[in-house]
């Protein structure tokens, strides 16, 4: 990929603890999160961004404090840490549907954060409060003991944003608390009296059976490309 002139990845990483990993059925190791994305920097992507969620079921402050060494140990140049969110047609939908916390008939449309429909999260202030506090120290231990590639980073970033933007990209974690609606949340307010509702209910229809079946055809892809990938580096090893 970086041959072909491939300058940036995003690897969906979601947490750094391997309880939450495999709650959200993840099915990979932080093993595999950190070799791929070592390797990706290695290879010369220029860009390496990691996504990561919080508030997810049963996850505590600690596993959120977890993620958060994770992701500064990881040679990311950039990430993002937002709240968990359900959707329809996930595995997480089907489980709030048999526990009776979400209604597949009338709840389809909405937009939830699960800490404010699911007990087994934490508390949405809670966090917040976690997170900003998380994002102050992996500002700090980046620029503190990766400057050249902040500054890098930086540069580029004032390159293609406005100032303004940049400035209060950096300096948002160390912000009192905002209140209100996000856009996401706002626009799933507009969806839910709009013309699109009965399309995308179609669209999002999807049986217990399709969707495992989905899921296991993924798995066994996945396994098949790790031990094809195992096979080569044997081979490899053995010249």
């Amino acid at each position: 990929m970086e041959n072909s002139h491939c300058r940036t990845l995003m690897f969906g990483i979601e947490s750094g603890s391997q309880k939450i990993l495999d709650r959200v059925r993840k099915e990979q190791t932080l093993a595999e999160i950190e070799s791929a994305v070592s390797r990706a920097k290695k290879a010369g992507i220029e860009i390496v961004h990691g996504f990561f969620v919080v508030g997810n079921p049963d996850e505590t402050v600690e596993d959120m404090k977890a993620t958060f060494d994770f992701a500064a140990r990881l040679p990311l140049d950039t990430f993002g840490f937002n709240r968990l969110c359900v959707y329809r047609g996930t595995p997480l939908w089907q489980e709030y549907v048999k526990r009776g916390l979400v209604n597949d008939a009338t709840d389809w449309y909405k937009y939830f954060k699960c800490s404010t429909i699911d007990p087994t999260c934490l508390a949405g202030e809670l966090i917040h409060d976690v997170r900003r506090a998380g994002l102050r120290r992996l500002f700090i231990y980046k620029l503190l003991h990766y400057p050249a590639q902040t500054f890098r980073l930086l540069r580029r970033f004032f390159r293609y944003m406005p100032a303004r933007d940049v400035i209060y990209l950096i300096i948002k974690p160390f912000l009192g608390k905002k209140k209100g609606a996000t856009k996401s949340e706002v626009l799933s307010r507009a969806v839910e009296h709009g013309a699109l509702k009965d399309a995308a209910a179609e669209m999002t229809q999807l049986s217990d059976d399709t969707l495992e079946h989905v899921l296991e055809e993924s798995r066994l892809e996945r396994l098949r490309i790790q031990q094809e990938a195992e096979g080569q580096l044997a081979m490899g090893s053995a010249r």
